[in-house]
This record gives C-alpha cells, sequence and structure tokens, in this order.
C-alpha cells in the first residue's frame, strides 16, 4: 500500500443487521434484513446506499456502477479500491470495473 498517494486510496465496506443480529455467528445475515454500503477515502465518506434486502453480487455491482461514479482509472483520485474478501466481491463484472 506505501507505493500509493492517500488520495488513490479507496475503502469500501458493506454491512447487513436483522433482528437475529446479535447472535450471528459470521459476518453476515439470513435474510429479511437492511444492508449499507459505504465508500470511505482520505476525504471521509464519499459514497454510500442503503438496500431493504439480502447483499449480493449484483446489488454490490449496482453500488460500484451507479452510486460511486467517483473511481478514476489508475492513477487517479479514488483509483484504487481496498475491500475485504467477501464473495460478493469476486466475479468477472467487478473484476472489469
Amino acid at each position: 500500500m506505501a507505493q500509493y498517494m492517500p488520495d488513490e486510496l479507496c475503502f469500501i465496506d458493506e454491512t447487513s443487521v436483522d433482528e437475529c443480529t446479535s447472535f450471528w455467528r459470521y459476518g453476515h445475515a439470513k435474510k429479511s434484513q437492511c444492508a449499507s454500503m459505504r465508500a470511505l477515502s482520505i476525504d471521509g465518506v464519499i459514497a454510500g446506499h442503503v438496500i431493504e434486502e439480502s447483499l449480493r453480487r449484483k446489488g454490490y455491482l449496482h453500488f460500484l456502477e451507479h452510486t460511486f461514479p467517483q473511481c478514476k482509472a489508475y492513477p487517479g483520485k479514488h483509483s484504487v479500491l481496498v475491500m475485504d474478501n467477501a464473495h460478493i466481491h469476486h466475479g468477472a463484472e467487478i473484476h472489469e470495473l
């Protein structure tokens, strides 16, 4: 990460809640929930989106394509997306972005 300028970095994460949130054994909920996605940079929160359903790859892709247009080609501002290894972050459509 040291090779990137601070304004190039953008951290993306999501969280979900439902009526059983305090009883989860894993980092995700099952069904009947709300999901929130946020993008943070050196400028603070630069994008966010809330949906009233379980977050799947399609919803995550929609967030990246429509709610988060500030992403630029490298080496531009917000050009390096940092995310965890959640299964919804994998896929050809997301990799192409």
